[in-house]
């Protein structure tokens, strides 16, 4: 490309070799064959994909067309993604989406997930109107299209905001699909009423979040605390686990591991308002009805096609008690109130902004595909405490 110089060769013909191919980033890199494809005009990026459903081992970096832009989309130069369980889920949906001994989807043109991103805004669509080019912006994504973890990622703009003016990329990336889904939970679905704690009279309720130190569960205590003013009940299994939620508020932790009614009562707590599930209804569904309050709510983030959930129906029913399924996605999918995320992620950007809530990372990783398996890893261990990013730069 015009204006890009050769770097002199210093040393051994493989130290120069290796020293050429680190300065190449994956962006000059993807610029450098889109010339080459496409006669000058850089119409490719380079994009992490998945050929087939399967392990994390088959993610590959390859140069893909730059995706268009539908009326209402906006294009976004990414600088950083995070990874959530849906990745791994969607990069193999058997036993857990559909069943499993279905043969493996086979993907020849690569899907390219990532549902969680940051980045700056490159283009708009001839019909989008709440951003600018330049815009920082942060966002989760579409599960039907493809997502973040390539150069620029196409997004519809009313599941997009500004990002939190004091936070990097990096940081911006880790929050969007793990808040949407606790708030979307606690205040829609359950609706948790909103900034109670102003009212001195007010007795706060208590929610269960179960577990509390995972990515979802770190905003559901967060949300449920500050802006819910819930008396707030989250489990661990390990001392991490534990610290981590005390650290964003839990008011108690206990152990999943063991019976949770004995638990409660051992400290004086009769039952709970509102149950967060973030681990499984086919787990815990008999104890979760064992703590709940008679019109109590359960909410559950965790659809199972492959484990069977207890019969609950006549204890919830005498409780005059509910479950609902929070899936952060159905916005998009079906295309209805796509601009309340907008709005939600808005309003996390300003608690944020303002210290009254704060981001929960693990590791934030360089950007390279020794990095994204390496996440797909630590994600499916089950063992991540906060986020796991992976970014171009991480103090960006």
């Amino acid at each position: 490309p015009r204006g890009w110089r050769r770097p002199q060769p210093s040393g051994s013909p493989v130290a120069f070799a290796n020293k050429f191919h680190n300065q190449l980033s994956l962006r000059r890199r993807s610029a450098l064959l889109g010339c080459q494809l496409c006669g000058g005009m850089a119409h490719t990026m380079a994009a992490f994909v998945l050929p087939r459903e399967g392990g994390a081992d088959l993610l590959e970096e390859r140069v893909v067309p730059r995706p268009s832009l539908r009326p209402r989309d906006i294009l976004v130069r990414v600088q950083a993604f995070a990874m959530n369980p849906v990745d791994t889920q969607v990069r193999d949906a058997r036993g857990k989406f559909k069943a499993k001994d279905e043969a493996a989807a086979e993907f020849p043109e690569g899907k390219i997930l990532g549902y969680d991103g940051a980045g700056i805004i490159e283009q708009v669509g001839e019909q989008a109107t709440m951003f600018q080019v330049g815009d920082r912006v942060y966002f989760a994504g579409d599960l039907h299209r493809n997502g973040s973890n390539a150069e620029f990622v196409a997004i519809d703009e009313r599941i997009v905001a500004k990002m939190p003016a004091s936070l990097s990329f990096a940081e911006a990336a880790a929050v969007p699909l793990t808040m949407l889904t606790a708030w979307e939970g606690l205040f829609e679905s359950m609706q948790v009423p909103l900034d109670t704690g102003a009212d001195q009279a007010h007795v706060p309720k208590r929610v269960l979040v179960l577990p509390g130190a995972g990515g979802v569960g770190t905003w559901v205590i967060q949300l449920a605390k500050k802006v819910g003013s819930l008396f707030v009940i989250a489990t661990a299994s390990r001392p991490e686990s534990a610290d981590k939620s005390r650290e964003l508020g839990a008011d108690l932790v206990i152990n999943h591991r063991e019976p949770l009614m004995p638990q409660l009562a051992e400290v004086g707590i009769d039952g709970v308002d509102y149950v967060y599930d973030a681990y499984g209804l086919h787990a815990y569904a008999t104890q979760y009805v064992e703590v709940l309050k008679p019109f109590g709510q359960i909410l559950t983030i965790v659809p199972s096609f492959s484990e069977p959930m207890p019969s609950i129906s006549v204890p919830m029913a005498f409780k005059r008690a509910s479950i609902h399924y929070e899936l952060m996605f159905t916005r998009a999918a079906e295309g209805i109130e796509m601009e309340r995320q907008h709005q939600i992620l808005k309003r996390a950007a300003q608690l944020i902004d303002e210290g009254a809530v704060k981001v929960s990372i693990q590791s934030i990783l360089p950007w390279s595909m020794d990095s994204l398996r390496e996440g797909h890893r630590l994600q499916e261990s089950g063992k991540a405490v906060g986020k796991i990013v992976i970014a171009r730069e991480a103090g960006a």
